[in-house]
């Protein structure tokens, strides 16, 4: 049966014709001649609008390394402009076919060693992928070069079609147009080449991605970047999971003598010291330029915190490891050059992120080629509404004093300090606030010389504290103890050793201090909470102490505190009411992130990730006892459940509203005005939806203490730990008590009685439709829960209600005794 094309494969196979980009073969001096050539690592031709590239016979079969970044953002998520984090550095090879070259992404992740076999093997069992061919145009008799076209760069090779289609309905998503793509600007180095292409993203709805001028079509610029291979001085290091630094894993089929094939290298930087025996100069420093993109005021703190690392490395004997440099002016210098390692700033509609590390890697091992970071414009605005509406505030009951130029600074280091630490192959980590106590982070001494956490590599909130405490740093403005023994582990030279496996018993012996909260880490993983995957309630973003369920108490009655009495500081004169809502909000984020933590805890594991023999080692799994627990729940009632937990006075709700705009016409579009979405977005209600707020928060802590995996844990633990720990009954009872304590006023305050029924509809889906790995148990206790909701509603009936109560309790008697099988909640 005959196929018709697709019209937007027809489409683009007439713009390739019709434009000339793939024209016959010719002699290489008709070629050249018209045509302007670029000689860098490779040479790149462009005439008559296409782009070539000339290879001589050595490069032909060889391998590159090739990196496809956006030229463009979209000024808000999820484009950002050079950001790295859509594509790994790729293995790429030229190679010939016929009268075509087929550009190769070679398989690195299967490794052979020095077997010949194994890599005969590996090469009949895993794929490649084919990421372009070009017909050859021309060919050099004298050189044996051959010039082919480039035509499949204007494909989607870094996948933007779901990069951006992400969060886009899929009647309203964009596609590649490929008749209004072309080649755009090529440049070539010594080191790389860099070839430019524009492409439009079309939509046929309105105002979809509204920072274009017009939203159907969007120019993104994608930047292909052909890199010559790293020189093959470098040895790669074996990781150990009790550190962390990013790993580079391969499948290893050399050996077969270990358990598992993973072969883990770090990623890292080749800084080669002149002398490993003695301190000395690093001959290839990381070479930091601070862009012209940056705001003058903030590069001081930016080079501070780029500089501080230099202090691990003298420890470890290795001098100037970080060099940072003003971009020069210099028009040959151009941040495309890939010897160049960059920090740049950049604009956004709604800031989506702080600042973003940018590291490129061999992948055949580990050896880092270029870093740098992305800054978002919110890091220099940030601190200055921190100060504004919660420092000055809380310390000092004022909002009047500008913000002190150390803050900025310290506040910009912070964020900088643990972007350059990813830079240096730096994982998060992010039980590090667990290693000092309330009364050292309260000591200016103490934070200046040891930080706020154990690492930078945290995600430390502001370190504040109510005037009744003593304050110390507000930011992180040092690297950490941690920080210096991951970099040793990293970095530090391994006398004698002339293999990875020969340094393998000396680096063993160095990660062994797991133990030690100073030295303790724990990443991304094991925050994932969404999930239910993450156990250990001590790893945990934005929290403060070793004592985090007291620390946020203190941080929480803060709030409380600061929100009751907003109307004495805002707005401030001649200002919007909406600033007082903004202030609100912004308390209320981080009211929420200690209210939710404290779920954490039920059902929680403490893991260890020490080693057998290890110094201190604590057993890997220890579920947490009954009696934290129990401390825990407390913290979630009295944060979340009590009608009583946050409540804000009249006054201050009646002034929350926000601030009109209006366009210039109508176009019918689902908005107002003529404005986009990012200049006004107006919420549906004009008032501060302070009780719907309150219930997603709770009902965000009741969903992930119903999460299948935390269920399990919850059922399991008692018969994994030597300590009592809560059962699953326990849960269902605590949170009955919890709930539905108030069921028996006079009045249920709304707030109660929206919960109460949202709870009663999880039960439901527990009962009726349990998520894939819920417990039996759990099952068992929800439909006993339903018929006690069910008692002691009905019983309530009997005393004096008012009609709303009334009628609240008889719907909870109707769900609880009567469960269908409703869908899912969206959260």
């Amino acid at each position: 049966m005959k196929r018709t094309l697709p019209i937007a494969l027809l489409a683009a196979s007439l713009f390739i014709l019709v434009e000339g980009r793939a024209p016959a073969a010719q002699s290489y001096a008709e070629f050249a001649a018209g045509a302007h050539a670029y000689r860098g690592l490779l040479t790149i031709w462009q005439k008559d609008g296409g782009t070539y590239l000339e290879l001589a016979p050595n490069q032909l079969n060889a391998d590159f390394l090739e990196t496809i970044v956006p030229g463009n953002g979209i000024g808000q998520d999820p484009v950002w402009w050079g950001d790295t984090d859509y594509l790994p550095t790729q293995i790429l090879r030229f190679q010939r076919r016929g009268d075509s070259v087929v550009m190769v992404w070679r398989n690195w992740y299967a490794y052979a060693g020095s077997s010949a076999s194994a890599q005969l093997a590996n090469e009949g069992s895993f794929p490649d992928s084919i990421v372009g061919i070009g017909k050859i145009v021309a060919e050099n008799p004298s050189s044996g070069d051959v010039v082919f076209d480039l035509s499949s760069l204007l494909g989607d090779n870094i996948d933007l079609r779901n990069v951006i289609n992400g969060g886009i309905p899929p009647a309203k998503a964009y596609r590649l147009d490929p008749t209004l793509s072309y080649f755009d600007a090529v440049k070539a180095f010594p080191e790389n080449d860099v070839i430019t292409v524009g492409q439009t993203w079309a939509t046929d709805a309105a105002h979809v991605i509204d920072t274009a001028p017009d939203a159907r079509r969007i120019l993104m610029r994608v930047v292909y970047n052909f890199v010559q291979m790293p020189r093959d001085d470098y040895r790669p290091r074996l990781m150990d999971d009790r550190v962390g630094l990013y790993d580079d894993i391969y499948i290893d089929f050399s050996n077969d003598s270990r358990a598992r094939r993973q072969l883990p290298y770090i990623v890292r930087w080749n800084f080669d010291p002149a002398d490993t025996s003695r301190p000395s100069t690093a001959r290839h420093p990381m070479v930091i330029y601070l862009s012209n993109t940056i705001p003058p005021a903030y590069r001081g703190a930016i080079r501070d915190a780029c500089l501080e690392w230099n202090k691990a490395f003298e420890k470890i004997g290795i001098l100037d490891a970080i060099i940072v440099r003003d971009q020069p002016n210099d028009p040959s210098w151009d941040p495309d050059d890939v010897r160049y390692s960059v920090i740049r700033w950049l604009n956004e509609t709604r800031p989506s992120f702080g600042a973003d590390s940018q590291t490129l890697f061999n992948p055949l091992t580990g050896e880092e080629i270029r870093t740098g970071v992305l800054v978002s414009a919110v890091v220099g605005s940030g601190p200055r509404f921190a100060w504004q509406y919660l420092v000055d505030p809380v310390r000092y009951d004022r909002t009047t004093d500008p913000m002190p130029a150390a803050f900025l600074h310290d506040s910009l280091f912070a964020t900088l300090v643990h972007e350059m630490g990813h830079n240096l192959g730096m994982q998060h980590n992010f039980i590090g606030h667990e290693a000092y106590t309330a009364a050292e982070l309260q000591s200016t001494a103490f934070t200046r010389q040891h930080g706020i956490t154990s690492s930078v590599m945290e995600y430390a909130p502001l370190n504040l504290w109510p005037q009744a405490y003593k304050q110390g740093e507000f930011f992180q403005t040092t690297i950490g103890p941690y920080d210096y023994y991951a970099i040793k582990f990293g970095y530090a030279s391994i006398p004698g050793a002339q293999t990875p496996e020969q340094e393998v018993p000396t680096l063993r012996r160095w990660a062994s201090a797991w133990s030690n909260p100073w030295t303790r880490y724990a990443s991304d993983e094991d925050v994932d909470y969404a999930t239910g995957h993450a156990a250990d309630p001590r790893v945990e973003q934005g929290m403060l102490t070793n004592d985090p369920l007291s620390w946020c108490d203190v941080q929480m009655k803060m709030y409380r505190d600061q929100i009751a009495s907003l109307n004495k500081y805002w707005p401030a004169g001649g200002n919007a009411y909406e600033q007082e809502r903004d202030v609100l909000t912004l308390m209320l984020r981080r009211y929420d992130v200690c209210a939710i933590a404290a779920a954490h805890y039920l059902g929680g594991q403490y893991l260890s990730w020490s080693h057998a023999g290890d110094p201190d080692a604590q057993l890997p799994i220890a579920p947490v006892s009954l009696q934290t627990e129990r401390r825990a729940m407390a913290v979630l009632d009295a944060a979340l459940f009590s009608p009583n937990a946050l409540r804000i006075p009249a006054s201050v709700l009646n002034r929350l509203r926000y601030s009109e705009w209006s366009g210039y016409g109508y176009t019918g579009w689902e908005g107002y005005g003529n404005l986009p979405t990012w200049a006004y977005n107006p919420p549906a209600r004009h008032d501060f939806p302070l009780v719907e707020q309150i219930n997603a928060t709770q009902l965000a802590a009741v969903d992930y203490l119903f999460k299948p995996l935390v269920l399990q844990r919850i059922d399991e633990n008692p018969a994994e730990s030597m300590r009592t720990t809560m059962t699953i009954a326990d849960l269902f009872d605590w949170l009955h008590a919890g709930i539905f304590g108030d069921l028996h006023d006079a009045t249920i305050p709304l707030v109660s009685r929206n919960l109460q029924s949202e709870y009663v509809g999880r039960l439901a889906i527990l009962v009726m439709a349990p998520p894939k790995g819920t417990p039996p148990d759990a099952q068992a206790l929800a439909a006993a829960e339903l018929l006690r909701i069910a008692r002691d509603a009905a019983t309530s009936m009997r005393s004096n209600h008012d009609s709303v109560t009334r009628a609240h309790l008889a719907a909870l008697v109707h769900a609880a005794k009567d469960p269908k099988a409703p869908a899912a909640p969206s959260g």
